[in-house]
Parts: C-alpha cells; structure tokens; sequence
C-alpha cells in the first residue's frame, strides 16, 4: 500500500472514531464494550479492530503527536474531559491525513461499526 492509500485509509479510520465517540459516547478512561461509551484509544480501536499495518499506525500516531502540539492524548483528554473535544481532535487528525490524499468517502466513514 502507497503512501496516498494510508493516509485515506488512515483519515477513515480517525472519523470513524470521531463517528464512534458521538455515536455511543466517551469517557476518559477504560476501553468499554463495544456499543457503550469507549475511551479514545476504545474508539479508535472500534474504528480499526484488530492489529493496524506498522506503516499505518506510525503515520497515524505521528500525525496525531503532531495535532496535539506536544501533549500526549492521556494529557488532552484530562484537560478537556470532553468526547466532543476528542472527536474534533479526531477530525483534525483525519483531515490532516487526507490533505495528501484521496478524501475519505462518506459512505465508508457511515460503514456500520463492528
């Protein structure tokens, strides 16, 4: 998989935990059930079940790194103690990704969530 294919399959990934968090809630710690309120690793666990490719999870997280300037996603969640805040942290991340390439299809991201 190229770079391009990645970074779309990555920005899917990201709104489909944003589409997660606001779906069935969040909550700062614990990963949850599926189908209840979910951390966010829960979520995005939920968005992308099972071991991610290395190359996806390392452009993900360093895309992430990069939108929390500097702060670790356990210090963005005890500041906010907001799923909302979370899912636009999420967004964030997901258009970041796709700014290089291929957006996201909407229907991918309303692909129901296992």
């Amino acid at each position: 998989m190229n770079e391009v294919d990645l970074r779309a399959q990555g920005a899917t990934i990201f709104l489909r935990a944003a589409s997660y968090i606001r779906r069935y809630g969040w909550q700062e710690k614990g990963m949850g059930i599926y189908g209840q309120p979910r951390c966010s690793m829960g979520a995005l666990a939920s968005a992308q079940p099972g071991r991610w490719d290395s190359r996806l999870a390392s452009l993900t997280y360093d895309t992430l790194k990069q939108e929390l300037h500097g702060l670790s996603l356990t210090q963005f969640n005890h500041r906010t103690q907001s799923g909302e805040a979370v899912a636009k942290l999420y967004e964030q991340v997901a258009e970041t990704l796709a700014r290089t390439g291929p957006r996201p299809h909407l229907q991918s991201v309303n692909k129901p969530l296992e």
